[in-house]
């Protein structure tokens, strides 16, 4: 074809192009142009070389026509789209945006306008509220519905967040100059709002303004309500009283001036009750002192409860001194005490006509032997002495060791362990050098059946050593130790001579072996030597892995698990190339038996090699050495078929070690 012709048939296939452009040029308003025009035009401009323009009544979008239309016409469009506007633009369609049509905000064919931006809803929607609430429309509206506003949670972010009875009111209540979305700030402070409230005298128990209260309306009220949630602190508002007890439930009338509420006492503080109550007092005990609350309450004055201790220097009635009348101990009206004992314990100073008279050589400290009860049946308690009296003192009578009728002790012992100062006199007679130490071996009940704790020396019998006598191991009248071994362990400081003739080369630590109760049947831990002994190694002599007389190991295993140290011949013999970690095959019970498992390194017993074997030799062509093996064997491929097949692959080898690098599960 000439390129004449080829020029006249493109011009004509553009012509059909146009005519199905036509419907889009007229959707602008256009006049469609005549084909003979635009071939004639389209010739023309090929002719004198122009460039013709591509008809794109969409405007400046890079989206290919197919995704929308067909070849078949321009209308009807695909069905569904293929676009995406979310994907395609940087206008995600979510919400009602997505219900809505296209022409709501493309009015004519031009898709590149208008230019919104996605984050700016103003770009399309008008701000109501003319700037007042920000520039962010997504802060309190979503696309799901402009209407469904959080106004709670919005209104939390402002300097005031509504609660109580707020949440119930309508925006407009508040708001009432504001409309079509202008909220404009108002005065947060409750008085802007409820002044009318404040001023009212008709429905509230006092006349705010008269009694001059202040518009800080939050100090007695709450959102809940105005009437039943009054909050009223009187403490902040009265130089600190706060009303507690009865004080509580009273009139503000009890206490305050009709009108204005001035108050008609004028307390120092909580605890001034005479201020208020003065003619209460001089009517029941003009003497008595004004710290009222001493003896009452802020619930009722009766029935009082009289704090002895608090008036009377620290002398809390106790005992039977509850029961007494106040005359008893106190005279006249203003109940002066009789006597002024020292303190609670101080009982001489009442009842010293009592103690001269039953035992004037006694110690003035009555509670010693008294209590607050009773003076019969006086129980003296010894412990107060500093020596208790227990064991075999408990039933001795006082003579035994005091005398005269001070009760003076015949023997003062330094405490209550010092038993030589008083019975010195035994211990000499029968055992003069043992020590002072008494109750290392006696007891407090007997003389008799002495005990000695060995305990108390640092070496305790036990085992053998129970049952030997003093003399095996002490010389003496004075009981001098034959040895003297640095602690309980020490056995080789007494036996040295045994451990010598038996095992010289042998540590001293002798316990790890032998025990307290006999030298024979020793036990050795051998897991102390970080070897323990399992398996096929229980049953061995310890000449099998020891010589000579100071056992010397034949080898050194690293660890528990280091068989090859020990068993290299074995190992070499029987399967030369294999890993040393013989565990992973062999257990300690027996050589025999092992089970390797071959599928970690290469299966062989699932895949395509389950079955194609029958013995190790199959793969490793050398006998004893399983580092080698054969692919080939088996595989038997044509070098040059492969080479060719392979000759993309890098590192490629025609041997076997080169199959198992790239091929190291078995699968193609």
């Amino acid at each position: 074809m000439t390129q004449g012709k080829q020029h006249i048939v493109g011009c004509l296939s553009l012509l059909v192009l146009l005519g199905l452009f036509a419907p889009s040029v007229h959707a602008t308003g256009d006049d469609p142009p005549k084909a003979g025009q635009l071939i004639f035009s389209l010739i023309g401009s090929r002719a004198v070389g122009q460039v013709v323009p591509q008809l794109n009544p969409h405007g400046d979008i890079h989206i290919a026509c197919e995704r929308c239309h067909t070849a078949d016409a321009w209308t009807p469009l695909r069905d569904p789209l293929d676009f995406d506007h979310s994907a395609d633009t940087q206008f995600s369609m979510t919400g009602r945006h997505a219900q809505a049509n296209c022409r709501s905000c493309h009015v004519d064919l031009r898709f590149d306008s208008p230019d919104l931006e996605p984050d700016a809803c103003a770009s399309c929607h008008l701000d109501v509220h003319q700037g007042q609430l920000g520039i962010e429309c997504q802060d309190c509206h979503t696309t799901q519905d402009f209407l469904f506003v959080k106004g709670t949670e919005i209104h939390a972010r402002t300097t005031f967040p509504l609660t109580g009875s707020h949440l119930l009111v309508s925006c407009e209540s508040c708001h009432t100059e504001d409309s079509d979305g202008s909220f404009f700030p108002l005065d947060p402070t409750c008085v802007t709002c409820h002044e009318d409230d404040y001023e009212s005298t008709a429905n509230a128990t006092v006349d705010h303004v008269s009694a001059g209260f202040p518009v800080t309306c939050e100090n007695c009220h709450n959102t809940l309500s105005f009437s039943t949630g009054v909050v009223f602190n009187h403490v902040s508002v009265s130089n600190g009283f706060e009303l507690v007890g009865a004080h509580a439930v009273l009139s503000c009338s009890a206490c305050h001036n009709p009108g204005d509420l001035s108050p008609i006492f004028d307390p120092v503080d909580q605890n001034d009750c005479l201020t208020c109550h003065e003619a209460d007092h001089q009517n029941a005990h003009p003497s008595f002192p004004t710290n009222c609350q001493q003896c009452h309450t802020t619930s009722a004055f009766l029935p009082a409860t009289f704090d002895h201790q608090a008036v009377s220097n620290g002398f809390q009635l106790v005992g039977a001194h509850i029961s007494l009348p106040c005359s008893a101990c106190h005279v006249g009206p203003e109940l002066d005490p009789i006597w002024m004992p020292a303190g609670q314990n101080d009982c001489f100073t009442c009842h010293e006509e009592e103690h001269q008279n039953e035992h004037p050589n006694f110690p003035t400290t009555c509670l010693d032997c008294h209590n607050t009860s009773t003076w019969d049946d006086a129980d003296f308690n010894h412990d107060a002495t500093g020596f208790s009296l227990v064991g075999a003192h408990i039933s001795l009578s006082c003579t035994e060791c005091h005398t005269g009728p001070d009760f003076d002790p015949i023997w003062i012992p330094s405490n209550q362990n010092d038993c030589f100062t008083c019975h010195e006199e035994e211990h000499q007679n029968e055992h003069p050098n043992f020590p002072t130490t008494c109750l290392d071996c006696h007891t407090t009940s007997t003389w008799d059946d002495g005990d000695f704790n060995h305990d108390a020396t640092g070496f305790s019998l036990v085992g053998a050593h129970t049952s030997l006598d003093c003399s095996s191991c002490h010389t003496g009248p004075d009981f001098e130790p034959i040895w003297i071994p640095q602690n309980q362990n020490d056995c080789y400081t007494c036996h040295e001579e045994d451990h010598e003739n038996v095992h010289p080369a042998f540590p001293t630590s002798c316990i790890d072996c032998h025990n307290t109760s006999t030298w024979a049947g020793a036990t050795f831990d051998h897991d102390a030597t970080g070897f323990s002994l399992v398996g096929a190694h229980v049953g061995l002599d310890c000449s099998a892995c020891h010589t000579g007389p100071d056992f010397e190991p034949i080898w050194i295993p690293q660890n528990q698990n280091d068989c090859f140290t020990c068993h290299e011949e074995d190992s070499q013999q029987a399967h030369q190339g294999f890993p040393t970690t013989c565990l992973d095959c062999h257990t300690v019970e027996t050589w025999a038996g092992a089970t390797f498992d071959h599928d970690p390194l290469f299966p062989i017993y699932s895949g395509r090699h389950e079955g194609e074997w029958d013995t190790c030799q199959t793969c490793h062509i050398v006998p004893g050495d399983f580092s080698v093996f054969s692919c080939l064997t088996c595989h038997e491929h044509n070098q040059v078929e492969m080479d060719d097949r392979h000759e993309d692959v890098p590192g490629y080898v025609y041997e076997s070690t080169a199959c198992y690098s790239c091929h190291p599960d078995g699968k193609r």
